[in-house]
């Protein structure tokens, strides 16, 4: 793509000012894609190899999402983000920075696949386990029942996600898994096609 259009600037883009701007956002589009690629790829090497350390300490899990919640609704006006915390305080000890990435990536996704106008709602309980978790739910395109099982796999992405146009790499939640094994946890994700997806992340804690 990126050379596709450079080959045009050289042909007609210097006389041709529709041509230029196209081919500038085009060029600059195509380019933060791939430094989100290679940054992702390169986290997902990182931690592959052993580098990655995390750094555990003891937080409030509702403070958390409150922040990750806060940011969401600076970001994205063309969502409406609810937040929903538990009744009663939830303290986790994890690494704060890399489980806000996790639940950054999942409002991503909520968001990328999500029509303007429609609810993502973020909140944190004590799952039917015991486990302090948080959810992140959308009102989507959701997921085919045979995909839900492959959503993990890297540069896995499901039908309706190809077809969405400004896609992503298919590596967000590779990252997010690769986060929440480090630390003991698991995913639960129930999706319907055309009605939303809810994904709960949960957070076993060693006593």
């Amino acid at each position: 793509v990126l050379q596709g259009y450079v080959s045009m600037l050289d042909r007609w883009g210097k006389n041709d000012e529709k041509i230029l701007d196209e081919s500038i956002e085009a060029i600059k589009s195509e380019t933060e894609h791939m430094k989100k690629l290679v940054e992702q790829l390169l986290f997902l090497a990182r931690g592959d190899s052993g580098k990655t350390k995390l750094t555990m300490e003891d937080f409030s899990l509702n403070d958390m999402l409150l922040e990750v919640y806060e940011e969401s609704t600076m970001i994205d006006t063309n969502h409406k983000y609810v937040f929903k915390p538990a009744d009663e305080s939830i303290s986790v000890c994890g690494d704060i920075s890399m489980l806000k990435q996790t639940a950054r990536i999942l409002l991503d996704n909520a968001a990328k696949y999500t029509a303007e106008g429609a609810e993502i709602l973020l909140k944190t309980a004590i799952n039917h386990n015991g486990d302090p978790s948080f959810i992140i739910q959308d009102e989507g395109i959701g997921i085919s029942g045979s995909d839900v099982s492959h959503v993990f796999e890297r540069f896995f992405r499901s039908d309706p996600a190809r077809n969405k146009d400004g896609g992503g790499t298919g590596l967000g939640l590779s990252i997010a898994k690769w986060i929440v094994d480090k630390h003991g946890g698991y995913f639960n994700v129930l999706s319907r096609e055309n009605i939303g997806t809810r994904i709960t992340v949960s957070l076993p804690q060693k006593h």
